[in-house]
């Protein structure tokens, strides 16, 4: 892979010092000792290319001094980390005299050194002297050269320029004379290949050394007034560079060149290249480069000037650092390359770690003053700017620099790869500069050390059109994944303080800049990043470390001690003052720039947070800070937070799919500033995606209340009522249940009711419940004791007494109102005017049946049939409670409820004052007979209550009573059979007689008929139809004795109570037996015994005992009232 630091639309050089004072010999004359010439050459060790990882050699520098002194400088890393040349040996030669020249021949690992006109063969790399038997010294020796571009396998050839003739040798284990020196003189000479190129005193020569032919090739000055010393350099392999003076200037300040590049047959290869005269040439691949002495009247200075091959025009200048009075002498090519100890950019681009936010505890414990911009948080292992797990910091200062850990070499951006431990990262280089007393190099300048160059003179745009010029052209280079991500960091921070913050976000991202950086820079941000990093309790007192780049230590150092506002004050004063005000008073229009400048700031947050987001949902296998949780979560809560109180479309379309998908988000962490800004939805669709019933009933209730708002959510009642109906969590349900009561009732009984099927209530719960509903709503309260009652059917006296009461309670409410008493009141006389006005075959109806079914539909009436369906049917509650209730209200209001009375006295078994209300009250004389042919306690029948559930809508009610029915069989199923005759004329079973049951259920039905004829008689000629119809029906179920016995007994009582009255015109009242205290009950009007007696014998003949002949009138037969009654 071709070096990109190579690479001529980047390259630059940088000097570098590689032995900045040489070693000088304990045995040197007194005279000053200087380097005469150095060369540098590596023993084919591993190392770390400067780019790429390969064999680099060049660990080792060779120096020839001008004392005869040969010294070897080895590199080696010093304790602190660094790298370094130092002596490692050293060799004074015989001659003691200066070394002219040095050649290294690291296939034979031999040195081939030139002094005083001798060659000498030293071994590599002790600089051992070769003993002479082996390989001995060529005298007479003004020069030499070897092959410079050997072939693999090829054989060293060592070329002797001596005064007139040429000698060539084969060196190997011995130095071997290969043939008769050719007889030519020469000045410089260097080989590439089969040839030889030499310059004489007039001319540039090609040698063949197969043939030995010869060709001039161009003189080396075409100018007769101006000589220069010839240089001649191999370029590359079978090419040589070659320097022709062209003339000077007037005053002869000035010597004018060309540099000519030939190949080894004398053919020109490339474009010739004008230059003033060079003290010295060489060729670095594709660059020349050329020393120059720069007169002056004070002193002579050197520079180096660098170009392309074939371009004249020169693109870089060096100007060697002064050293005193000395200059730079010599220009070498060390064709192999060594390792520059320059740590420059290794330094750069390794990795330390500083604190970043330290915990609460910690900043909760130091001095005020110590707490001034610093802020914590911790970084898990592999997070941070690059993945390698963040070390245990152990210095003092709070910065850990790893001096000792390999560079990190990255395959992709935010991962990387580490190159064995035995690995250094140096730069490699080929040219030595060399002073009178220290070496140089010319180390080709980095892509890094470019791009500093131009963000340290302010030109930050420069920089970044650089590094993206690079980019573009290595974007595929692995091994400058490193270089390019610190470059962008290091140019975002320069954009970040001069407040381009657009750019500068940009070019975090482009670097993978670890976001929590510039999440800091906001103090609220700081503070959640914190909280976010140490968990909620932040109870660690360490700091925590993240890693970054070395070389931007002290860039992140100063960062993070700032703010956002700190950044566009100072830009503000720094660029505008005094014109928009001081820090402390700025002006309108300043506030109005600091203004724009924060929400620019946060605009680049912003888009810096979505294309981190972006890119790590792109990653398949997302590694580095992009697989950081941590991260990842400070990331996705600050980027809510952001959102959540924009009102931009796009925003908070981001807004709603964050917070719906992100895996690394707490609901909890965000949930305040969603509230805030009314986006209660978007609560709730993490809820629900969490399935939390809990905490979206909280959320949804908050809403009903008003305690939250959010306009997307429209009927949140109503999505409670979807939650609570697939809850199993029965107290959740029963809770909230109970805060739906006050908004939709009947929703929330349904509800209620409804769960009992996932989890049935006991009674003392149900009791409970119903204690905790009447609280909130009492009218809810009532239907689900109805529902406990009517539907549960708990058999519970409480609650069934609690029910009779609440609806007795209502009733009683309602005749509160005059209108009600007044309507209740009509309705009682327009019953009894029916009953006074039956026509002849018309079908009598009872008082339940009437108010059900013939008066106006109305609350009071439903309230009324339920009450009654409830006295009637239920066993349990309290009874002497109720007619206490009862007898407490007013004679009027007892009037009214006389059939409610009546009920009551049944269910007492005070059967003589129930059929007395009947009669004489309510004038129900078809209720009464069927009260006897029941057996008594029944005054709503379950025939007319379940016609009244089914045709009221009040089944539930009805099934008190029909469940009472069935529940004990028939009661008097007997009485039944005895009264249920067809003895009218209006169906085809007329006059039928029915067989009478015996038993005790005939006796009883027996018994009450006789208490009900004595409440007809008892009153009179006003009732002796309705007992001459009673009679009249009974006389085909009893004998003709029992039918006398059964009339006279009822006359005697009938006689025996109107002979009680003696006043006609003011008849005393008539108190039942075994009624309760104070119940009022019908009077019985005045009848003479005569009367009476008149009407037994003459108005209602009684057939003869034994008659089988019925003279008396033919009424509905009991059996048909029954019928009708139920």
């Amino acid at each position: 892979m071709e070096d990109p630091q190579q690479s001529p639309s980047i390259l630059e050089y940088e000097l570098c010092t590689l032995i900045p004072q040489f070693h000088s010999s304990p045995s040197a004359s007194s005279g000053k000792v200087s380097i005469s010439c150095v060369q540098a050459i590596g023993e084919k060790l591993q190392i770390s290319f400067f780019i790429n990882f390969d064999t680099l050699t060049g660990q080792n520098i060779y120096l020839g001094c001008s004392n005869g002194s040969l010294q070897r400088y080895v590199l080696e890393e010093s304790a602190d980390g660094t790298f370094q040349y130092s002596l490692a040996s050293e060799f004074m030669l015989s001659t003691r005299a200066s070394i002219d020249s040095i050649q290294l021949a690291p296939t034979l690992s031999k040195a081939i050194v030139l002094s005083k006109d001798q060659i000498f063969f030293l071994s590599l790399p002790t600089l051992e002297l070769i003993p002479p038997e082996v390989m001995r010294t060529i005298p007479q020796a003004l020069g030499f050269a070897i092959n410079e571009t050997p072939a693999a396998q090829e054989p060293v050839r060592l070329i002797v320029l001596k005064r007139a003739s040429i000698g060539f040798y084969d060196l190997g284990n011995k130095t071997r004379f290969l043939k008769v020196e050719v007889r030519i003189a020469s000045l410089a000479a260097r080989q590439a290949g089969s040839s030889l190129c030499f310059a004489d005193t007039e001319n540039y020569n090609i040698l063949n050394i197969a043939t030995s032919s010869n060709l001039a090739v161009h003189p080396i000055s075409i100018v007769e007034t101006w000589k220069i010393l010839p240089i001649v350099e191999v370029s590359k392999e079978n090419e040589y560079l070659i320097v022709a003076c062209t003339g000077t200037s007037d005053d002869h300040a000035k010597v004018y060149c060309m540099a000519l590049f030939i190949s080894g047959t004398g053919e020109p290869t490339r474009n010739p290249m004008e230059l003033e005269q060079p003290d010295a040439i060489c060729v670095d691949k594709e660059l020349v480069i050329s020393l120059h002495t720069v007169h002056s009247s004070t002193k002579d200075i050197s520079i180096v000037q660098v170009r392309a091959i074939g371009e004249s025009k020169t693109f870089q200048t060096i100007h060697p650092p002064p050293s005193g009075e000395d200059r730079v002498r010599l220009l070498s090519l060390a064709r192999s390359g060594f390792a520059a100890p320059v740590n420059s950019r290794q330094d750069k681009l390794l990795m330390t770690t500083i604190p970043l936010f330290e915990s609460l505890t910690t900043r909760k414990s130091l001095p005020r003053s110590s707490q001034d911009g610093k802020d914590g948080f911790e970084e898990p292992a592999g997070s941070g700017l690059t993945p390698p797990p963040t070390p245990t910091p152990s210095a003092s200062n709070g910065s850990v620099r790893q001096r000792n850990h390999p560079r990190n070499r990255s395959n992709s951006r935010g991962q990387s790869v580490q190159p064995s431990s035995s690995s250094r990262a140096l730069p490699s280089a080929h040219i030595l500069l060399a002073t009178s007393q220290a070496v140089h190099a010319l180390l080709p300048s980095t892509l890094i050390s470019q791009v500093e160059g131009l963000l340290n003179q302010g030109k930050v745009n420069d920089a970044a059109a650089l590094l993206s010029k690079s980019y573009a052209k290595n974007a595929k280079n692995e091994a400058l994944t490193s270089d390019f991500r610190y470059l962008n960091q290091r140019i975002g921070i320069c954009y970040l303080h001069q407040t381009a913050f657009e750019a500068a976000g940009n070019a975090f991202f482009r670097g993978d800049m670890d976001p929590r950086w510039l999440i800091g820079l906001w103090t609220e941000w700081r503070e959640l990043a914190t909280r976010l990093s140490f968990g909620a309790a932040g109870d660690t007192s360490e700091p925590i470390h993240i890693e970054i780049f070395s070389g931007l230590e002290k860039e992140l150092t100063t960062l993070k001690g700032l703010t956002i506002q700190q950044i566009v004050t100072d830009s503000i004063v720094t660029n505008y003052s005094p014109h928009l005000g001081t820090p402390n008073a700025l002006s309108t229009a300043g506030k109005e720039l600091e203004s724009t400048l924060r929400w620019s700031a946060r605009e680049m947050l912003v888009k810096y947070l979505r294309k981190y987001r972006t890119k790590r949902s792109y990653l398949e296998s997302p590694t580095g800070i992009y697989a950081d949780k941590t991260i990842n979560k400070i990331v996705d809560t600050v980027s809510v937070m952001l959102y959540a109180s924009t009102e931009d479309s796009e925003e908070l379309q981001e807004l709603r799919l964050l917070v719906d998908e992100s895996p690394f988000l707490d609901i909890e962490d965000v949930k305040d500033v969603l509230i805030t800004n009314h986006h209660i939805a978007s609560i709730a669709r993490v809820y629900e995606k969490k399935n939390d019933r809990a905490a979206l009933l909280d959320l949804y209730i908050k809403l009903a209340d008003g305690i939250l708002k959010d306009e997307s959510i429209s009927d949140p009642v109503e999505r409670i009522k979807m939650l609570l109906a697939s809850s199993n969590d029965w107290k959740s349900l029963q809770k909230h249940c109970l805060w739906l009561l006050k908004r939709d009732s009947e929703s929330a009984l349904g509800l209620l009711i409804s769960s009992e099927a996932k989890r049935p209530r006991t009674s003392p719960e149900d009791i409970l419940l119903l204690a905790q509903i009447h609280e909130v709503d009492p009218g809810s309260s009532l239907r689900f004791l109805e529902y406990l009652v009517l539907q549960k059917r708990i058999q519970e006296a409480s609650l069934h007494t609690q029910l009779v009461f609440r609806h007795l309670d209502g009733i009683l409410y309602d005749l509160e109102d005059p209108e009600v008493v007044k309507e209740q009141a009509k309705l009682g006389q327009e019953y009894a005017s029916l009953v006074n006005d039956e026509s002849e075959g018309s079908e009598p109806m009872s008082f339940p049946w009437y108010l059900a079914f013939k008066t106006q539909d109305s609350e009071h009436k439903k309230a009324r049939l339920k009450l009654d369906m409830m006295l009637q049917g239920s066993t349990i509650y309290d009874l002497e409670a109720v007619q206490r209730k009862i007898r407490l209200t007013t004679r009027e209001v007892k009037s009214l409820l006389s059939l409610e009375v009546a009920i009551l006295e049944a269910k007492a078994c005070n059967h003589k004052v129930a059929l007395s209300i009947l009669v004489n009250d309510l004038h129900d004389f078809v209720s009464a007979e069927a009260y006897c042919a029941l057996g008594g306690g029944r005054v709503i029948t379950p025939k007319l209550a379940a016609a009244i559930g089914d045709r009221l809508g009040l089944p539930e009610w009805a099934a008190l009573v029909l469940d009472l029915d069935s529940s004990s069989g028939s009661a008097t199923p007997g009485a039944v059979a005895v009264l249920r005759r067809h003895g009218s004329g209006h169906g085809s079973g007329a006059n039928t007689p029915l067989q009478r049951q015996a038993g005790p259920e005939g006796a009883k039905a027996v018994e009450l008929t006789k208490m009900l004829l004595e409440v007809y008689m008892g009153t009179g000629e006003s009732r002796a139809k309705e007992a001459s119809m009673l009679l009249n029906a009974q006389a085909a179920n009893f004998s003709d004795e029992e039918t006398s016995e059964l009339f006279f007994e009822v006359s005697a009582a009938a006689g025996a109570m109107i002979e009680e009255s003696t006043d006609a015109t003011s008849p005393p009242d008539v108190t039942q037996s075994g009624g309760d205290e104070g119940v009022d009950e019908p009077n019985e009007p005045s009848t003479s015994y005569g009367a009476r007696k008149e009407w037994a014998s003459t108005e209602h003949k009684i057939p003869a005992l034994g008659s089988k002949e019925k003279e008396l009138p033919h009424p509905p037969s009991t059996d048909e009232r029954t019928d009708i009654a139920t």
